[in-house]
């Protein structure tokens, strides 16, 4: 019984307002903002009318399609916010306006248009060459206290929590680094009076899936530099065959600073082996080394990643005769991952290779020096080939990879032909019973040695190194006479040069 007086009391007091009205207008709500969450739902929010005869506010939209006022909603008063849920706005697609009219008991209102509030519409731009996205929105240009804002731009990524990465007065960002395969959404803030607000409004959140970017290089590893023959260096290295890469440029220097110059470039391909061989042939690796190092090269044309260098190794040897020995000048490699751990010196004698080196030698500075004594070796035909080998330190390699290592150019060195001949000989000795000369460093095929009585016959002759004379005319028959002959030696060195001896050989008992 009570409640019912209540009501008609209620009634009672607005019939009794009503028919005290007066025609008139009400003063505007004043919007304090509209704002979009991550759900998409859109809320205005104003202040309340201070008038205590508004009943209700109207809450308008332009309509998209019609631009015309389009009354969707009324909160009762002293309500100040209403939410326009998520599928029934199109703040995901484009701006949403919304303005509130206030009305009192009388059912005058507020003037209808006069203090609409715009959301702010993010969208973007994606740029898979530089691997960013381009944010850009519309301004938000109806806080009372004017334009002046500043916007601050959130980011989550792969789902995770959200964070600001920037913010700017302008209308547009640009996010770099994008990793391709990851999710990131965005939206950004609008806080008045240059970020310090009270107000501020959200944008739409847009959520951006960058499978379709372009990757870019985890590694690009020149994995060795190494000198075939005078006129070739192979040069390998090790790619990143799952970044969107168009081609590998292979550069070369003469000196580690530089300047490089693009000597030729390598296709990329799906399924391609990591470990990549280019083949110089423009080179003249007997007289310097060379510098290499790669660029990677992505569709779009852009320089990605350059690799580490590789510094061939330079050898040259020359010759002591006097000393009998063979001085070697080698140069470093440059730049492995593992550094050098040795250096092995190989030598050829008469073009046959030894089967192990006969030097190793500790990784150094820029240049090393290494004399190998020949004394002891009697074969051959004096010349002697040298190649430095290099052997990278044990380090874990991207991929798996073992160690390399890289050899130099080969380098040679001549000597002279040593000839020792005897003065005297006695076959019927049981020690020096033959007269032989000792040869080392020449040609057997260009050998010649004759042996003359004192009347100019030739008693002897042979063309082989290992044959001696025994005393006996041609090595048959009676012994010749004690006494003094003629020798004449013939022989070619290692350069073709022709060398001859004479002398005379004593013929004892």
């Amino acid at each position: 019984m009570k409640k019912l007086l209540c009501i008609i009391s209620f009634f009672f007091a607005v019939f009794n307002a009503q028919s005290n009205c007066v025609s008139g207008t009400v003063a505007a709500p004043v919007v304090d903002s509209i704002t979009v969450d991550i759900a998409g739902n859109v809320t205005i929010c104003w202040q309340a009318v201070p008038d205590p005869d508004v009943v209700s506010y109207t809450i308008f939209m332009i309509n998209p399609i019609t631009s015309a006022n389009d009354s969707i909603n009324i909160v009762a008063a002293p309500g100040n916010c209403f939410t326009l849920p998520f599928g029934l706005n199109t703040s995901d697609l484009e701006t949403v306006e919304l303005g509130v009219v206030a009305k009192d008991v009388c059912n005058n209102s507020s003037p209808v248009g006069v203090n609409y509030h715009n959301t702010i519409h993010l969208e973007n731009t994606l740029d898979i060459c530089a691997a960013s996205i381009s944010l850009t929105w519309n301004a938000y240009d109806d806080f009372p206290t004017g334009t002046n804002l500043d916007y601050k731009v959130f980011v989550s990524v792969n789902a995770g929590p959200y964070s600001i990465t920037g913010n700017t007065t302008a209308l547009n960002y640009t996010y770099a680094g994008i990793v391709q395969g990851s999710t990131y959404d965005f939206y950004v803030v609008g806080v008045e009076n240059n970020g310090v607000g009270p107000a501020s409004s959200s944008s739409n959140d847009i959520q951006i899936n960058t499978v379709n970017f372009l990757k870019d290089p985890a590694y690009n590893y020149l994995y060795t530099a190494t000198v075939v023959d005078s006129q070739l260096v192979d040069v390998q290295f090790y790619v990143d065959t799952s970044a969107d890469i168009s081609h590998y440029n292979i550069q070369r220097s003469e000196s580690i600073t530089g300047p490089f110059v693009t000597i030729g470039s390598v296709s990329a391909s799906i399924g391609m082996n990591p470990l990549v061989t280019y083949y110089d042939y423009d080179v003249n690796a007997i007289d310097r080394y060379y510098v290499y190092q790669v660029e990677t090269i992505n569709s779009c044309g852009d320089l990605k990643l350059t690799s580490n260098i590789g510094k061939t190794i330079w050898l040259y040897v020359e010759s002591d005769g006097v000393g009998e020995k063979n001085i070697l000048t080698f140069t470093s490699y440059e730049n492995w991952l593992g550094g050098v751990n040795t250096y092995e010196i190989h030598r050829s004698v008469g073009g046959i290779w030894e089967s192990s080196p006969v030097a190793t030698v500790s990784a150094f500075g820029d240049t090393a020096v290494y004399e190998d004594n020949i004394m002891q070796v009697v074969e051959g035909n004096g010349e002697f080939c040298y190649k430095v080998i290099a052997q990278e330190g044990v380090i874990a390699h991207v991929g798996g990879i073992p160690a390399a290592s890289s050899t130099s150019n080969e380098s040679c060195a001549l000597h002279e032909p040593l000839l020792y001949v005897p003065n005297a000989f006695s076959p019927l000795s049981p020690y020096n019973y033959e007269f032989k000369p000792v040869l080392t460093f020449s040609e057997p095929a260009g050998y010649l040695m004759q042996i003359y009585n004192r009347w100019g016959q030739i008693v002897f002759e042979t063309k082989e190194l290992d044959v001696g004379w025994n005393g006996r005319p041609n090595n048959v028959g009676l012994m010749s006479p004690i006494g003094s002959y003629v020798y004449l030696i013939k022989f070619q060195g290692a350069n073709g040069d022709d060398f001859s001896k004479r002398g005379l050989i004593n013929l004892l008992n």
